[in-house]
C-alpha cells in the first residue's frame, strides 16, 4: 500500500489492487479490515477488491471497518465511519465517471460521499456520488443508493427506498 497511511493492526486478507494518483491521499485508520481474496469471503471474486485515489482526491477508511471484494473510487472525497462493514461485490463511487449523456460536452459530475459509523452495506450494492449515509444505517443486499440515508434505518431496492427504523 505504497503512498498509503496505514494505523496500526490493519488486516488485508490477500492483496487489493490499490492506485493512488499523486497528491491523492489514502488513509487506513487502526483495526480495519480489508477481505480481498476468495478464501477470506466466499462472495468474493478473485482481484475485485479495489481501491482507486485519484489525484487531489482523498479516501479514508475510519477504525474497525471492514470491507471485502468492493471497488472504492474516489475522484473527490469518500469517508467510510467507524465500525461500518460492507459486503463482498460492491461498488462505491463519488463520480458518474464520464460526460452524461455520452459524448456531450457536460462537465462529470463528482460529489463526495460519507458513510456514517456502525453502517452495515450488503453485498451487491452500489452507493453513487453524493451520498450521505448517517450512523447505524443498513443498506439491503443488491441496493443501489442515490440519494441520503436516515441513520438507524434500513433501506432497500434499486433505486433504494426507506423500509423502516429500528
Amino acid at each position: 500500500m505504497r503512498g498509503a497511511e496505514v494505523g496500526r493492526n490493519v488486516k488485508c486478507n490477500g492483496f487489493p489492487h490499490v492506485k493512488i494518483r499523486k497528491g491523492g491521499s489514502l488513509i487506513i485508520e487502526d483495526d480495519v479490515q480489508i477481505n480481498a481474496a476468495p478464501w477470506s469471503n466466499a462472495h468474493i471474486i478473485a482481484g475485485s477488491m479495489n481501491l482507486y485515489v485519484a489525484a487531489g482526491a482523498s479516501l479514508r477508511l475510519e477504525q474497525g471497518m471492514g470491507v471485502s471484494g468492493t471497488r472504492i473510487v474516489a475522484m473527490k472525497s469518500i469517508r467510510i465511519g467507524p465500525q461500518t462493514k460492507i459486503g463482498a461485490g460492491c461498488l462505491i463511487c463519488d463520480s458518474d465517471m464520464h460526460e452524461i449523456p455520452l459524448g456531450s460536452t457536460n462537465d462529470i459530475a463528482i460529489i463526495p460521499i460519507t458513510i456514517g459509523s456502525q453502517v452495515f452495506i450488503g453485498a451487491q450494492s452500489n452507493i453513487l456520488k453524493g451520498v450521505v449515509i448517517g450512523d447505524g444505517a443498513v443498506i439491503a443486499t443488491g441496493s443501489v443508493v442515490t440519494k441520503a440515508v436516515d441513520a438507524s434505518s434500513l433501506y432497500a431496492g434499486s433505486p433504494a427506498k426507506f423500509i423502516k427504523v429500528f
